[in-house]
């Protein structure tokens, strides 16, 4: 396991990277979520050695530098990998999707939510009428109302083009995206307009740190002459007009990746890990984004207020984590002029746009099985660090 720095400055050619011992065995194509009021995260499902597919749930907890399986009540779910799971803020861990092989080498693709309750550590499995068809490779995004955003990936569906009508994975347009009202327990279909990307699954979706739109990277697709590509582009969907968008970037773009890892790590700045290149490969490079100016830039530079103001509190207590002593003013300023109190006071910055602990670093588990390089991404943490977990 790896620990990258966010306190200190750092160029994307010399990230601060720090490693760390862990017991963490090799896994990849997981499903992660921060688990807000803890100062860990919990991932879901993933391949393990040999390729195995497992339906586990472990935490690990960035203090300890430890993990754990908590004893879930309830009826097991399906192994699973491809999937998403979302934090609602509310101590509750959405699952949705994702392709399972069963003990009978029958594949399955799931579009029931399985539900962790981590107040109880109990599954659930609600029972939701008119489900969509089940999906993988997608991207599931909390947004301020309390919704989740389904963007992408592959619908297992009946291929129109099959003389035969036989189910298969299909690309779905980026202009068909789903909403789940969890309060209102239903799913609406929802149809985005303006610049509409190129079907993609094992891309990223980023929800920007105002609240108002979701930022996605890169992925996977099928070109016009039905070659498969990777893709290095950016898109944003503005939440209130449901419209599409692309900005002009100027800077050196990243290269072209799907299943990698994509979070902020200021208010203006969405850092770019991992992942799959073009020749299937795993890359272990980062990359930067200024969502100020739409540019990709090579220097880190810690924004003190933006971390200290998003930092989770621990429970029990009244007051922030113990930073740094360099780093301990008691109250700063941030780049709209508020005031930030790192003495008990949460951040103005809530509800999916952090939803997580922060501790000054991010941290990555890697492994491979059978000689086969297996990628997966963990969530971001702040306990004033940010923490993957790729394998």
């Amino acid at each position: 396991m790896y620990r990258l720095a966010l306190y200190e400055s750092w160029s994307i050619d010399n990230p601060a990277w720090e490693e760390i011992e862990s017991d963490a065995a090799p896994l990849g194509y997981f499903a992660s979520a921060n688990l807000p009021g803890t100062d860990g995260f919990l991932i879901h499902g993933g391949q393990g050695e040999h390729m195995k597919i497992t339906r586990s749930t472990l935490v690990y907890d960035i203090d300890t530098n430890e993990w754990s399986e908590p004893s879930l009540q309830g009826q097991l779910p399906v192994q699973r990998i491809r999937h998403s799971a979302t934090s609602d803020n509310q101590g509750r861990v959405w699952i949705w999707g994702g392709k399972s092989d069963l003990l009978s080498n029958t594949v399955l693709y799931d579009n029931r939510w399985t539900v962790i309750d981590t107040s109880t550590w109990a599954y659930s499995y609600p029972d939701i009428s008119n489900p969509p068809s089940p999906r993988v490779d997608h991207t599931a995004t909390l947004i301020p109302d309390g919704k989740i955003i389904i963007i992408g990936g592959l619908v297992y569906s009946r291929n129109v083009t099959d003389p035969s009508g036989q189910y298969s994975l299909n690309p779905v347009s980026m202009s068909s995206l789903l909403k789940f009202d969890a309060a209102g327990s239903q799913w609406l279909n929802v149809t985005a307009t303006g610049n509409i990307p190129a079907p993609r699954g094992g891309h990223s979706a980023v929800l920007s740190s105002d609240g108002s739109s979701i930022i996605v990277f890169g992925g996977g697709t099928i070109d016009d002459e039905g070659e498969f590509k990777t893709l290095n582009d950016i898109f944003v969907l503005e939440l209130a007009t449901m419209r599409w968008s692309a900005p002009s970037i100027s800077g050196e773009l990243p290269l072209p990746r799907k299943y990698h890892y994509a979070r902020l790590v200021d208010e203006s700045t969405m850092l770019v890990g991992f992942g799959l290149g073009s020749d299937e490969q795993g890359l272990n490079g980062i990359n930067l984004l200024s969502t100020s100016t739409w540019s990709w830039i090579s220097e880190y530079q810690p924004n003190l207020a933006w971390l200290t103001g998003n930092a989770t509190f621990l429970p029990g207590t009244s007051q922030a984590p113990e930073l740094p002593t360099s780093l301990s003013p008691s109250n700063v300023t941030s780049s709209d002029n508020s005031t930030i109190d790192t003495q008990g006071h949460q951040s103005h910055v809530r509800a999916g746009v952090i939803a997580g602990v922060v501790s000054g670093g991010v941290v990555a588990v890697s492994g491979e099985n059978d000689g086969e390089s297996v990628q997966g991404l963990i969530s971001l943490l702040c306990r004033l660090s940010v923490a993957f977990s790729w394998s």
